[in-house]
């Protein structure tokens, strides 16, 4: 990581499409308005999922295909060429509070055109951090994961086959550790393996096609990216 600016400030912010919607209807307006710091935390788990990190929903950000609430209007920090929106959490929150928005106002239609969540964990600011909170390793050298025994151990695979896609096996080749080791291969599975669990790293500045709206958003410039193989969850450090 010595070729990024070890003063500059980093964070993570995670997509899911299958839950970007839901997530709107469950929004405390408290949440949305309070200062979380610190470095990042695990809540638990064993697995590489979300729920595990402390959410920081105030700079999380709101991407809108359409801003329909006219109260939106003024909250909105910058739109993309395709003219998504984008609004963050905090601002949200004070409208909320204020009562010049409501939750239902903020419902998505059928298609959940509006808004994307684009979650942001608590970190620190600093780029190790981020790298540990995009890598699941915030509790390391607990609770880390090993997705390759655990498809063998479930009869998808045998134990002389990898599972990792061989771009990154190289590099996580030169690990020392064994449990860690084993813990990235399961961000770095082949594609067709990263359908049934952990993930498929695409490398820096890469994102699947139906994702390719974020790139113009604050979560640009990207370090690393995580997805499954269908593209309905991405992880990103910008």
């Amino acid at each position: 990581m010595a070729e990024f600016d070890a003063a500059g400030t980093y964070a993570v912010f995670h997509y899911d499409d299958e839950t970007a919607g839901e997530a709107i209807e469950d929004l405390d307006p408290g949440e949305l308005v309070a200062d979380v710091n610190g470095r990042s935390g695990d809540l638990g788990g064993d697995r590489l999922h979300p729920d595990r990190w402390v959410p920081d929903l105030a700079r999380s950000a709101f991407v809108a295909t359409q801003v329909r609430p006219s109260a939106l209007q003024p909250l909105i920090t910058a739109t993309t060429d395709d003219d998504r929106a984008v609004v963050w959490g905090r601002d949200i929150g004070q409208a909320l509070k204020a009562g010049s928005l409501s939750l239902d106002e903020l419902t998505p239609d059928g298609y959940r055109q509006y808004p994307h969540l684009l979650l942001r964990p608590r970190t620190d600011g600093s780029l190790l951090d981020a790298m540990r909170a995009a890598t699941w390793t915030m509790s390391a050298p607990d609770d880390l994961c090993d997705i390759g025994a655990s498809l063998v151990r479930h009869g998808y695979v045998t134990s002389e086959v990898s599972v990792v896609d061989t771009r990154w096996e190289p590099t996580l080749d030169q690990i020392g550790d064994d449990a860690l080791r084993r813990h990235l291969h399961g961000l770095c599975l082949d594609a067709r393996w990263a359908r049934i669990a952990g993930a498929h790293f695409l490398g820096p500045g890469e994102c699947p096609g139906p994702q390719m709206w974020i790139l113009p958003s604050p979560v640009a410039n990207t370090i690393v990216r995580s997805c499954d193989a269908q593209a309905t969850h991405l992880t990103g450090v910008p």
